[in-house]
C-alpha cells in the first residue's frame, strides 16, 4: 500500500489559504501548500493549526530565483527559503519543494548554471540546519529553466540534497521513464497533460499512463495531486485511490 495522497494547494490558489485548507480538509488528511500568492506561508500561516493535517509545501518561486546571475536576487531567494523552512519546522512540514530556477538569456546560460550550484550548496547547509529535506523539482519544456532531464540528479545527491518528480513536467520533456527507471526522487507530483503543454490537469486524462508506471513509483515517495482545477484534483484522487488500493 502506498503511502496517503496529498492535494496541492494549486488547485484553490485563488482563494485564502484559509478557505483552501478548510476546502481540503474534506478530501484529504494531506495537504501541500503551494506557498506563493494568497497561500504564501511568509505572510500567514496561521490557519495550518486550525486543521488536523499532515503538510508538505511548496516553496515560492514567483519572486525567488535560486539560479539568478545576481548576486543579490540569489542571497535574497535563499534568505527567502531559509524562511519558508522556518514555518516549515512550524507547522510539522518534513518536505519543501523548490525550483531550480532559470536563466532568461541564452547567453547567460552558463552564469545562471553556476549560480544555481552555488545556491545547492546554500541549500545543503540549511537543510541541515532546519532538518527539513529539500526537494528541487524537475521542470518543464520551457528552455530557459534548469533541471529538465536526469542527468542534473547527481548534483543533488551529491550534496546531500533531494528530488521531487514532476511526472507531467518529465512526460513533455519525454524523460520520464528514464526518471522511474533511476527512481531517485522522494516526492512525486501527480497530474496529467497532452503531451503538449503544462496543462496540469486530471490524471486520469493526458498522455501518462498512470496504470503502467503506478509500480515504478517507489514506495517511500510522497505522493502529491498537483492540478490546476478542485474538479481535477477530486477526480484524480478517486483514480489515484483505486490505483493506490491494487498496491500489494
Amino acid at each position: 500500500m502506498k503511502k496517503p495522497l496529498f492535494i496541492s494547494t494549486y488547485c484553490c490558489i485563488d482563494q485564502p489559504l484559509e478557505k483552501a485548507l478548510e476546502t481540503l480538509a474534506t478530501r484529504t488528511s494531506h495537504v501541500e501548500i503551494l506557498s506563493d500568492g494568497l497561500h504564501d506561508l511568509r505572510h500567514e500561516n496561521g490557519p495550518c493549526s486550525e486543521y488536523p493535517l499532515s503538510y508538505s509545501v511548496h516553496a515560492p518561486s514567483s519572486e525567488v530565483n535560486i539560479a539568478a546571475v545576481s548576486e543579490r536576487i540569489r542571497t535574497a531567494s535563499l534568505q527567502e527559503l531559509g524562511d519558508v523552512m522556518a514555518i516549515c519546522n512550524r507547522i510539522g512540514a518534513e518536505h519543501l519543494v523548490v525550483h531550480p530556477g532559470y536563466s532568461p538569456y541564452n547567453q547567460l546560460w552558463e552564469r545562471s548554471y553556476l549560480s544555481l550550484l552555488h545556491s545547492l550548496d546554500d541549500l545543503a547547509c540549511l537543510q541541515e540546519e532546519y532538518g527539513v529535506m529539500v526537494c528541487v523539482e524537475n521542470m518543464g519544456a520551457w528552455e530557459c529553466c534548469h533541471f529538465r532531464t536526469p542527468s542534473f540528479l547527481p548534483e543533488l545527491t551529491s550534496r546531500g540534497l533531494h528530488c521531487t518528480l514532476d511526472c507531467g513536467h518529465a512526460k513533455l520533456n519525454g524523460n520520464l521513464d528514464e526518471f522511474l527507471e533511476l527512481g531517485n526522487f522522494c516526492h512525486v507530483h501527480l497530474h496529467n497533460n497532452d503531451g503538449k503543454g503544462d496543462d496540469h490537469g486530471a490524471c486520469s486524462e493526458g498522455t501518462i499512463d498512470f496504470p503502467g508506471i503506478w509500480n515504478k513509483i517507489p514506495q517511500t515517495t510522497t505522493l502529491v495531486i498537483e492540478t490546476r482545477e478542485l474538479a481535477s484534483a477530486d477526480q484524480s484522487l478517486r483514480y489515484l485511490s483505486t490505483l493506490n488500493q491494487g498496491e500489494k
